[in-house]
């Protein structure tokens, strides 16, 4: 059985579908829920405190694979996720961390750009909703010794990116 705790927003929706497809005799939980909006220290330690918690009643029930990123962006964001994986690949034996790309969807920085709120600059790597649901679910029967994965995504100069949006 998967449990796709919390699941709202556009990855959510896209994992529901690919979870209905899938056969596992495991029992797996997919950890997808987190305040990307607020990046202030109190809301990321907050989500913090409430996926320790989460992995200390879960821990023996089954594996827990937490969704995290792998953005090099200097904030309390990514660094509470990155605690948050430490957390739990030295508290879970039956564990996986998977650090995804900037995900092309209608929030975040491709909703920005389409409003113009930010420059555009630098490069950034960027993977379809479908794409890292299709990947995330790779990992469901995974039975090696790694715990940890990065799932690439593709690199594009946003400027290049600020284009393309525009161009619709």
């Amino acid at each position: 059985m998967i449990t796709l705790i919390n699941g709202r927003g556009q990855l959510g929706e896209a994992l529901k579908e690919q979870i209905k497809e899938c056969e596992t005799e495991k029992n797996v939980f997919i950890y997808h829920t987190w305040n990307v909006w607020d990046k202030k220290k109190d809301s990321q330690k907050k989500e913090f405190n409430k996926f320790k918690a989460f992995v200390d009643k879960n821990r023996n029930n089954g594996r827990i694979i937490f969704i995290s990123t792998y953005s090099e962006n200097d904030n309390h964001y990514v660094h509470y996720k990155q605690k948050s994986e430490s957390y739990l690949l030295l508290n879970c034996e039956d564990c996986l961390v998977l650090r995804l790309p900037s995900l092309i969807g209608k929030k975040g920085i491709f909703q920005r750009l389409k409003n113009k709120e930010c420059n555009p600059y630098g490069m950034i790597e960027i993977m379809t909703l479908h794409t890292a649901s299709k990947k995330i679910m790779e990992f469901i029967n995974y039975d090696g010794l790694g715990k940890s994965f990065t799932i690439v995504g593709e690199k594009i100069s946003v400027t290049t990116l600020n284009e393309l949006i525009h161009l619709f």
